[in-house]
Formats: C-alpha cells, sequence, structure tokens
C-alpha cells in the first residue's frame, strides 16, 4: 500500500508544483517589467538631474566669473589707488616736480607734433610763361634785408603749438579769438545798397598816410573818408570776404584787414547781406552760389578808383544797363579778392563767371581763395559740423523773422519755412529751403531770379571747382589738409 500511495501521492503532489512554478515565473515577469520601469524611470531621473547639475553648474560658472571679475576691477581699482597714492606728491616741491614732469612730456609731444608738420606747402600751378614767372617770382624773397631768402610758396610752414597742430581747435580758435583791438588806422563802416533792394555792410580800414615833412599838408580823417565813399581812390584796394555764418567781427578777419592796412593798402571788409549788425531787406538771404552783392560792391568801388577821371564828391551809383561801360574803365589802382571758406568759394566762382563771359572789371587784377571747399554738398559736411552751420543759419533767419513774416501769407513760403526749423542739419535746411533761394545766371548779363529744384540742383551751381577753370587772373588757393570742410577729392 505504502509502494502503491507513493506514485498516488506522487501524482496529487505534482500538479501542486506545477502551480508553484507558474506562479513564481509569473511573479519573475512583474518582477522584470517592473525592474525595467523602474530603471527607465531611474535613467531618465539620472538625466534629468544631470540636466540641472549642468545648468546649475553654468550658473554657479557664471557667478563665480562675475565675482571674479569684481573681484579683479577691485583688485585693479584698489592698485590704481596705490600707484595714485604713491606717485601724489605730499609736499610742494613735490607738486611742483609733478606738474614740470608732466607740462615737460605735453611740451616734447608737441614739439614732435610741429616738427612733423612743418613742411612747405605743396604747391600745384597752370603751365604757361606768366604762371611761371609769377611762380618763380613768389618762391623768392626778394627783400634784401630779409636773411630768409625763400618765398610763400617755398618757406616752411610752422604751425603754433597746442592750437595749430590740431585742424579742429585752430578753427575754433578763429571763431573765439577777438584779433587786434587797438585801432591803428582809420576805420569806418558804408551801407551799400544792391539792385534788389537788399543792403550790405562795408566797414573800411584805411592807412593814414605817411608825410616825409613837417610842413606837408594833413589830411583830415573826413577827407580820407571822402576819399574813400566818392573818389579818387589812390591806394590798392583789397575786398575780404568771410565764412558762413560770420561777420566782419571775427577774429580772423580783423587780423586780415589789419595786415593789408599795415602794408599801406585799403582793406575791406564784405558782410553778407544780413550780416554784421545789418538787417535783412528783403527775404532773400546770402547764400553759397549768389554772386550778385559782390559784384555790385565790386562795380561802386571801381567807379571810384583813381582812373585819371574827373571826380566829383557825389556819391555814384551803379546801374545795370552801365556795367557794360564801367568794366571797360582803365584803373590804375589795383582791386584784388579775398574770400574765407564760403566767401572763397564765392570769389573763385565770381571770377569764374566773368572770365567765361569775357566781363571781367581791368582793376581786379587777382584773388586768393583760403579755406574754399569747392564741392559743395551736404553730405560733405560731417557730425557735428553740419548741425553746427545749420543751426547758425537758423539764428540768422531768426534775427531776420520780420522779414520773413512779410512773407507767411504764402501758404508754400510758410511751409518751407516750418521744414527750415525742423531740419537737423545744413543738408536738410538746404534741400528745404533750396525753392525760395536767390540766385544768378552763370553768364552774361547775370540776371538775378530765384529758386532751385532742390538740395542737389542748388549744391551744383554753388560748387566753384565748375567754374575754376575760367578764371583768367591769378588766383591763389589755400587749403589745409585736416579740413573738414575741404573735400580732397576736389582738390
Amino acid at each position: 500500500m505504502t509502494m502503491k500511495d507513493s506514485p498516488i501521492s506522487t501524482k496529487a503532489v505534482t500538479p501542486t508544483i506545477k502551480k508553484k512554478d507558474s506562479k513564481e515565473s509569473s511573479t519573475r515577469s512583474i518582477r522584470s517589467t517592473t525592474s525595467t520601469n523602474c530603471s527607465n524611470r531611474s535613467n531618465s531621473n539620472s538625466n534629468s538631474k544631470k540636466v540641472k547639475s549642468s545648468n546649475l553648474q553654468s550658473s554657479l560658472r557664471n557667478i563665480s566669473n562675475q565675482v571674479s571679475k569684481s573681484l579683479d576691477f577691485e583688485r585693479r581699482r584698489s592698485s590704481i589707488n596705490e600707484l595714485s597714492q604713491s606717485v601724489k606728491p605730499e609736499t610742494p616741491l613735490g607738486w611742483i616736480t609733478f606738474l614740470t614732469s608732466i607740462s615737460t612730456a605735453v611740451l616734447v609731444h608737441e614739439l614732435r607734433l610741429q616738427r612733423r608738420l612743418t613742411c612747405p606747402p605743396l604747391v600745384y600751378s597752370q603751365n604757361s610763361p606768366f604762371m611761371n614767372d609769377l611762380k618763380e617770382h613768389l618762391s623768392h624773397n626778394s627783400n634784401p634785408n630779409s636773411k630768409d631768402k625763400k618765398g610763400i610758396l617755398t618757406r616752411d610752414i610752422k604751425p603754433c603749438l597746442l592750437v595749430g597742430t590740431r585742424g579742429v581747435i585752430s578753427s575754433t580758435a578763429a571763431y573765439l579769438l577777438h584779433g587786434p583791438k587797438r585801432q591803428q588806422h582809420l576805420q569806418f563802416r558804408e551801407v551799400m545798397t544792391m539792385t534788389d533792394g537788399a543792403t550790405v555792410a562795408l566797414d573800411w580800414e584805411v592807412p593814414y598816410p605817411s608825410y616825409s615833412s613837417s610842413i606837408d599838408i594833413r589830411q583830415s580823417e573826413k577827407q580820407l573818408q571822402a576819399n574813400v565813399l566818392y573818389g579818387p581812390i589812390d591806394l590798392p584796394v583789397v575786398i575780404i570776404l568771410h565764412g558762413i555764418n560770420n561777420d566782419t567781427g571775427f577774429g580772423y578777419m580783423k587780423n586780415l584787414m589789419r595786415s593789408v592796412a599795415d602794408r599801406g593798402w585799403i582793406a575791406c571788409g564784405m558782410n553778407f547781406r544780413g550780416c554784421g549788425g545789418e538787417a535783412l531787406k528783403t527775404p532773400r538771404g546770402y547764400t553759397a552760389a549768389y554772386t550778385g552783392d559782390l559784384r555790385g560792391v565790386v562795380q561802386q568801388i571801381q567807379v571810384r578808383l583813381n582812373n585819371n577821371n574827373n571826380h566829383n564828391h557825389e556819391k555814384k551809383v551803379v546801374h545795370v544797363h552801365e556795367y557794360e561801360e564801367v568794366k571797360n574803365l582803365d584803373a590804375d589802382v589795383p582791386v584784388f579778392l579775398v574770400g574765407n571758406s564760403l566767401g572763397a568759394n564765392l570769389i573763385t566762382k565770381y571770377l569764374g563767371e566773368e572770365g567765361y563771359s569775357g566781363t571781367l572789371p581791368k582793376c581786379i587784377k587777382g584773388g586768393v581763395s583760403l579755406g574754399n571747399p569747392l564741392h559743395i554738398h551736404g553730405g560733405n559736411v560731417k557730425f557735428p559740423f553740419n548741425i553746427l552751420l545749420g543751426a547758425g543759419v537758423k539764428k540768422t533767419m531768426f534775427q531776420s523773422s520780420r522779414v520773413f513774416r512779410d512773407m507767411s501769407s504764402c501758404w508754400h513760403f510758410g511751409a518751407a519755412i516750418r521744414q527750415v526749423i525742423l531740419s537737423k542739419t545744413i543738408g536738410e535746411l538746404d534741400n528745404a529751403f533750396a525753392p525760395y533761394l536767390i540766385r544768378n545766371d552763370t553768364e552774361y548779363p547775370f540776371t538775378t531770379k530765384v529758386g532751385y529744384k532742390d538740395g542737389e540742383d542748388y549744391w551744383k551751381d554753388a560748387s566753384s571747382n565748375r567754374y575754376i577753370q575760367h578764371v583768367t587772373v591769378p588766383l591763389l588757393t589755400l587749403s589745409a589738409q585736416d579740413d573738414g570742410l575741404v573735400v580732397n577729392p576736389a582738390l
């Protein structure tokens, strides 16, 4: 029984054992699945922890860099403070020595810069027998008492320290310096009326005559003034024109006029219409293209020159129909033209217009153009000069607001004035007001007109480099390479 019972018990036990195995296998599969999910979760958690840790590390690294930079800055500042404290003098003698050392270093630098900039000018001239003779004459000093035998074309130009070695500072000094204050010659003002009703102020500086004997008849100041205003004028006359937003009261104009009068000539400083304290009579101010005022001044002065004709003490006014007669007067007394910046552009344009038409008065013997921009365009004037020049023109217009107010009934003129007020630069101002600017024909009889198409049309007409080829008298053009208003390609 026992042996029989054993297989039965075995059979009874076997299924039980099989069920247990299946449960274990299912349990194992469940565990394996659970372990896989747990491993995935652990991987994702580990990845997220890695990302968070990397972000945390980068943020900590940035914070550490900023801290190190701040510490480095503080370290440098402390080192600078320590250096300044170590260098800072503690006694008056130390301060004197310290300031002397700095001044010496600055002076040595300026002397080296002055030595580097000192050189003769670059000279360009036309190839003709007359110009070659003139160039040869100006290249040598004809004064036997002078030690320097070089002329103005071959002599070294030596800029002064601090001011002359820097173009911006030298230009600013020309505005700020007042020039000679002591009156050494006869000075008076004449107001001349132009053909369109505008007035220009002429500031004269006439040298007192020298007398060889005590018994010579002396001329009073009234007689000298009458000779200039009514004629005859026996001395050479130099007409000097100023730059934009200036007048004859600026230092460089006073220096030029004094230099001319010291040489025994008559200096005539011409103020543009609306400048020099003379009110603007018409709503047409001066421009860089209109040469009618200069032409009128030359005509009025020409009839006063000592040309061996009878002069009466009546102020003669030249009219347009008399221009052909006046320009043919044989004058023994020469007249020269000198212009600065915008004035240089005007005299060059005037000489070119008259030379092209063959109508240049015979009394005009030559001209000097100082700092001529030659090629005028609103884009050539860079910051901050474009803003400063525009502000100066608007200031002149505000000073003559009464004249422009009379034109306010014309709605288009008022709109142009508003655009001028809102303009920021000189180029925007020219472009806005170009249709109302005064102009003249470039050929005889040089008829006065008003208006340009736009700023480009005005700038093209105003550029004197288009007329310089027609100049028929000697013209000396001087320009600095660091002049901010002169375009080098135009030279």
